[in-house]
């Protein structure tokens, strides 16, 4: 198995990996609300999740993985400790926008589809 670290980052920490996830037609977006979550094999960034915290709710955002280290587990790692994060906050309701690559993860982790428009799936959370 990999020796990946996953951990808490900075955007400044984790924005080598940001070519990567524009190549992969995705937005990546920073704003102080955002926390970011790293994967990291040796010291090159491979993976990056993220939640920013609204008002009411936590929204999952940013999920990626470089292409040549995805099928390792490292995405579940990442989702696993973002999860342990967002359980330490005082909210009741997580929500996220998924791909048909991160779809079947939500619904295992207990999300709930509540609509789709194109190739995106709009799922939620109640914690």
């Amino acid at each position: 198995m990999m020796n990946i670290t996953i951990s808490l980052m900075t955007f400044h920490e984790i924005s080598p990996i940001v070519p990567y996830v524009l190549r992969g037609n995705m937005r990546i977006r920073n704003t102080e609300n955002t926390i970011w979550f790293g994967a990291k094999y040796g010291e090159e960034i491979v993976g990056i999740v993220s939640c920013v915290i609204k008002e009411t709710f936590v929204y999952y955002n940013t999920d990626f993985v470089r292409k040549e280290f995805r099928g390792k587990g490292i995405y579940k790692r990442l989702f696993e400790e973002r999860d342990k994060y967002v359980e330490t906050l005082n909210k009741n309701l997580i929500k996220a926008k998924c791909t048909p690559y991160s779809l079947r993860l939500y619904l295992k982790n207990d999300f709930v589809a509540t609509g789709k428009r194109k190739s995106i799936t709009y799922v939620e959370k109640r914690i």
